[in-house]
């Protein structure tokens, strides 16, 4: 059973950026930067894999990679930019 403490913490906030970096390699110029890419990756990684240590689900560090993801999704879908513009 996992609990929710500093080196969980320390997994959850690199998932994040590594969710973040790899959002912003794949999307490129039309997202937003990366640096709004990797502090939301974080903030949905730490968040969504806390609320899922604390329910005890299994799997906690995929939940938390999933949510991340979800979160960056959410932040650069309603930022794209046409391709042109750049």
């Amino acid at each position: 059973m996992e609990a929710i403490n500093g080196t969980t913490i320390f997994w959850l906030i690199a998932l994040g950026m590594v969710a973040g970096a790899a959002i912003k390699v794949i999307i490129w110029n039309r997202g937003v930067e990366l640096v709004p890419n990797l502090i939301a990756g974080v903030i949905g990684a730490v968040i969504v894999g806390c609320i899922s240590i604390a329910m005890q689900f299994p799997g906690s560090s995929v939940i938390a990679f999933l949510g991340s993801l979800a979160i960056l999704f959410i932040l650069n879908v309603f930022n794209l930019q046409p391709e042109a513009d750049h």
